[in-house]
């Protein structure tokens, strides 16, 4: 999807979602930026801080935007990174954490290949802890936006998430994962939780088969706050896994 198109998706989505007073589209930033075209890995090293400076980085190396496994991120972010105010577009694997208190701030995905954001397992790497992925926008993710295989004390929050199969998918190895004060449109589960465990409060989630999906012994506290419009299923629990309903 290109640039200029994501601008008619906005405009239709604010067409189609006047029923609701929570979502204001006239605060939808307006791309003012140029476009670098990106052809290998990009490297954030530890404690540095990459300003895209609301540029739209664009992916013209090797790998597409499908669901094959094993093609290039365009970033990678080590320990003390930050990522922040940049759009990016045809990333193939998106944005590799590869280290704790990390920042992504303010990035704009403007078409979601494989996944815009994961954390994956491995036996060598250090621990992913104390991560903020805050003030973000994700379009059209034919499966996941963000993915989190392991980490620990992960802040998920402010972000907006359109047309996404999954915003959020939380495994294993995931632990104490906070989802919070997000808005998630079309997806057809906005959380969905295998074997990890998280929280989630005062998000908006419309128009979705499930709001949150919990499946082989995960937890997910239901905190409060969470708004469902036209969600077929509001929790959907299988293979021993469990929605925890604080008492407000």
């Amino acid at each position: 999807m290109k640039v200029k198109n994501l601008f008619f998706l906005l405009i239709s989505l604010s067409c189609t979602s006047q029923a609701t007073e929570v979502i204001d589209y006239s605060k939808f930033p307006n791309f003012k930026g140029k476009t670098i075209e990106v052809t290998q890995k990009i490297t954030v090293r530890e404690g540095k801080v990459f300003d895209g400076n609301g540029n739209l980085y664009k992916w013209v190396g090797e790998g597409d935007c499908s669901q094959t496994e094993g093609m290039s991120p365009m970033f990678e972010i080590y320990s003390g990174a930050t990522l922040k105010n940049i759009w990016i577009e045809n990333a193939p694997d998106g944005v590799h954490i590869k280290g704790s208190n990390v920042t992504i701030d303010g990035m704009v995905n403007v078409d979601v290949c494989e996944d815009a954001i994961s954390i994956s397992r491995s036996k060598t790497s250090p621990k992913r802890e104390n991560i903020k992925i805050v003030n973000s926008k994700f379009y059209s993710c034919e499966d996941k936006a963000i993915q989190l295989t392991r980490g620990n004390g992960i802040l998920i929050k402010n972000n907006e998430f359109y047309s996404c199969a999954k915003a959020l998918r939380i495994k294993e190895s995931a632990k104490n994962i906070m989802f919070e004060n997000n808005k998630v449109f079309n997806s057809k589960h906005a959380i969905k939780v295998t074997g990890g465990n998280g929280l989630a409060k005062n998000n908006y989630i419309e128009k979705s088969k499930s709001g949150f999906w919990v499946e082989k012994e995960g937890e997910l506290i239901d905190g409060g706050g969470n708004v469902f419009v036209e969600v077929k299923s509001v929790y959907k629990e299988t293979e021993g896994g469990k929605v925890i309903r604080q008492s407000k």
